[in-house]
């Protein structure tokens, strides 16, 4: 079992509040336009007019400034250092990785879904990037064996080649390559538990056999359109790559159920060397789509604690993705903190009937040949 009294270690840095894309681009009208188009379908009730961009500074300071308004006994913050190119280039093609830093000083969109840049979104990405590398290292040289980065713009649309989704680096992708390298051709797995799916995590790992991704999310058409059941994985990839699509309104129950009947038999059959956590908080219920609460993300993040105690050596990085709403960003991170931090957590709100189960067991389902092949190396 985990020691708990190896801190929790805390990656942050205010130059990730640098990172402050505007609302809409007026250099390009046509793509502010599709944008619009799509806010309608997908949240009918946002006010146009009044809309700003969600991927704002306040979304870390509501994290940070709970965790500082109320300590948790065993954490340690720590600096992070910026990614280097070398380990950028383990998730991105170096056109791309090289073209990042030529947008230092600049503003505007880099895409028609709102991904964005500032004049300091360069510095800030890089540190996002790096915070995972740092905790990885930590790690492996037996500093801690739970981490959780607290990091801007967040990382699980962006591909290869390009940025997508308010996602500058894919943080989560870089921090898993960078783990199969630190702790020595490791077998790492990743549960995506944002409310999108994970797209480019998804596709740049979609052949690679040492990376198992579980991914549960609000089912398509809601952005960015994939994470269909039938899309596990190609070449040697094929069974690696584990969606679970959810309807909207699912719950606290319905993403203990996907831990239950999909993340824990897939790790035990996989056997991975560590576990990492796209942690999203926007299935929140006050970011509308989904009605998770803080109990719900406290829980889910003591059973992945548990399961990482079990069969890697306590081994779990937690990283941010999404999660628009500033008090459920601030109550979502405390508690997953306090859950790290090894406290128990006994109260979780269940709803009385909650649609995402059922989704799950149909899941499970149509994993389950994939999930039975799965073997340790």
């Amino acid at each position: 079992m985990t020691d708990i009294r190896v801190p929790v270690l805390i990656y942050y840095d205010p130059g990730m509040l640098g990172h402050n894309p505007q609302g809409w681009d007026p250099g390009h009208p046509e793509w502010t336009d599709a944008v619009k188009a799509m806010i309608a379908l997908q949240s009918p009730d946002t006010n146009l007019e009044t809309y700003d961009h969600p991927e704002r500074p306040g979304r870390l300071t509501a994290i940070v400034d709970r965790l500082f308004l109320e300590p948790i006994e065993g954490v340690r913050w720590m600096p992070p250092v910026a990614a280097s190119v070398a380990q950028l280039e383990q998730a991105h093609d170096a056109a791309y990785v090289g073209y990042i830093p030529t947008l230092e000083g600049q503003s505007g969109w880099l895409f028609q879904d709102t991904t964005a840049v500032s004049p300091h979104s360069v510095v800030a990405a890089g540190l996002a990037a790096g915070s995972g590398v740092c905790a990885i290292d930590a790690i492996a040289t037996g500093q801690a064996r739970r981490a959780f980065c607290i990091v801007r713009p967040p990382g699980h649309h962006a591909m290869a080649d390009r940025a997508m989704g308010f996602c500058l680096y894919n943080n989560m992708a870089v921090t898993a390559a960078h783990a199969r390298l630190a702790l020595g051709d490791a077998r790492v797995m990743i549960w995506d538990w944002d409310m999108h799916h994970g797209n480019g995590t998804q596709a740049i790992f979609y052949a690679n056999p040492n990376v198992l991704l579980v991914d549960s999310h609000c089912e398509a058409p809601f952005y960015p359109g994939t994470g269909l059941l039938t899309e596990t994985g190609e070449g040697a990839g094929v069974g690696y790559t584990l969606n679970v699509p959810l309807p909207r309104g699912s719950g606290n129950a319905a993403l203990l159920e996907v831990f239950k009947q999909i993340v824990s038999p897939a790790a035990r059959a996989f056997q991975p060397d560590i576990l990492l956590i796209s942690s999203g908080f926007d299935c929140h219920y006050l970011d509308m789509t989904f009605a998770m609460d803080e109990t719900g993300y406290a829980a889910i993040t003591q059973s992945v604690c548990a399961l990482a105690d079990e069969l890697c050596d306590g081994r779990l990085v937690l990283m941010l993705e999404g999660g628009y709403n500033t008090k459920a960003l601030g109550d979502s991170g405390h508690a997953v903190v306090n859950a790290l931090a090894g406290n128990t957590i006994t109260d979780i709100n269940i709803l009385p009937i909650d649609d995402g189960c059922a989704a799950v067991k149909e899941a499970a389902l149509f994993h389950a040949n994939n999930i039975a092949l799965l073997s340790p190396r």
